[in-house]
């Protein structure tokens, strides 16, 4: 079943035209006039406007597509230099800061739309669906490996079902967004950054209780109590919930990532044909790390299990605070405050970790709430217990 929604969606992706917009705009010369102005009041505002309008242009999917880490470094470097105009950066070191980003649109365009072969167009096809479904392939492997271990695999179809909406929703709005409500940069980039930071919260929440299971010594009677009944219905839609965001985060904007892919072909017919068998190959390889997933996560003792999945469950929530903030600010709903930080691009891509103290205080707001979650643990870890037994504290 799961393999026929695939296949579904993969069709309707490609079939879907892709989203317009500022397809043809000069970006690069958009960001170099409205550093030439800097710091008359209206060259910010031409800086933003310049990133939403290259937000929702088949270039900014191309390039995502195929380059994602040139994509990542043009949106740091765009907010950066907004965020430098904001605070009244000198001119020459905002027209520099310009110039860089400038170049840098200019060789990524050059490379998206360079004509590709179908084998190029194979292997982008196989890469998007990998690299955007694998943190959902970690999160949904392990509530899929914990239902099992407790004891309540009946009540995996929860998953599935989060999962399928998502997809389903992934592709509708994509279609709503094109025929119906053109989307504005800065509305899709809402719609991500509070995703994003719904499923932090759902996904620490997760986290912790895994992580205080593992660490207090009543973990044994939970897992007993588990397997007595099934899941309560409050827990039971948090599955719901949580396999719906992860998947919806990245599932809208993978859809726009293969429609720009899709057409880049000279020949189309060859072109569709490619991407879709480089979409079939991911889609094998992500079900390869789905069944080890489940099934080593079922040979790893109960306690280091816990901690295992609560951790990886944390560490995903800590970048989504990061990348939902980002998305925020890329929509222009929370102010850009570059922070004295090294380059951090690598850290960008896997945690979420972003040179403006706006990101970093929702990250170090989340460890400080791990911290204090860690002390709660260890105060009920030394409680005493009920009736001679252990006491099992959510």
């Amino acid at each position: 079943m799961i393999a026929r929604v695939r296949a579904l969606a993969c069709v309707a992706l490609l079939l879907l035209p892709v989203v317009g917009g500022a397809a043809d705009a000069d970006f690069a010369a958009a960001v170099r006039a409205a550093a030439a102005r800097h710091p008359a009041p209206d060259a910010r505002l031409a800086v933003g406007d310049a990133f939403l309008r290259f937000e929702t242009s088949t270039l900014h999917a191309e390039i995502a597509a195929t380059d994602p880490a040139a994509y990542s470094d043009i949106e740091t470097r765009w907010l950066a230099l907004a965020g430098m105009m904001r605070v009244g950066a000198p001119a020459a070191e905002v027209r520099a800061r310009a110039e860089e980003l400038a170049a840098l649109l200019e060789r990524a365009g050059a490379g998206a739309r360079a004509p590709v072969s179908t084998a190029s167009l194979f292997v982008d096809g196989l890469l998007i669906i990998v690299r955007e479904g694998f943190e959902a392939i970690l999160i949904l492997g392990a509530l899929i490996a914990y239902l099992t271990k407790v004891g309540a695999a009946d009540r995996r179809v929860l998953i599935w079902s989060g999962a399928g909406a998502a997809v389903a929703a992934s592709v509708a709005l994509a279609a709503v967004a094109r025929w119906l409500i053109p989307m504005s940069g800065a509305f899709r980039e809402a719609l991500e950054g509070i995703t994003m930071l719904l499923a932090t919260v759902v996904l620490f929440a997760a986290s912790y209780w895994l992580i205080s299971k593992a660490e207090a010594r009543h973990w044994q009677a939970f897992v007993r109590a588990r397997l007595e009944g099934a899941l309560g219905s409050g827990r039971g839609t948090a599955l719901v919930l949580v396999s719906f965001l992860v998947v919806f985060r990245e599932g809208f904007e993978t859809v726009l990532f293969y429609q720009a892919l899709a057409l880049r072909a000279d020949d189309v017919r060859a072109g569709l044909s490619a991407v879709a068998s480089g979409f079939a190959v991911g889609v094998a390889v992500l079900a390869v790390v789905w069944v080890a997933l489940v099934r080593w996560g079922l040979r790893i003792p109960m306690r280091p299990f816990f901690a295992i999945t609560g951790a990886l469950l944390y560490l995903l929530a800590f970048k989504f605070a990061g990348a939902g903030v980002r998305e925020l600010q890329e929509a222009g709903w929370v102010s850009v405050t570059p922070a004295a930080l090294p380059d951090l691009a690598a850290l960008g891509d896997w945690l979420g970790v972003y040179p403006f103290a706006e990101p970093l205080l929702a990250q170090g707001l989340l460890l400080a709430a791990l911290a204090g979650g860690m002390v709660w643990v260890g105060l009920v870890r030394r409680a005493p217990s009920l009736d001679g037994r252990e006491a099992a504290r959510p």
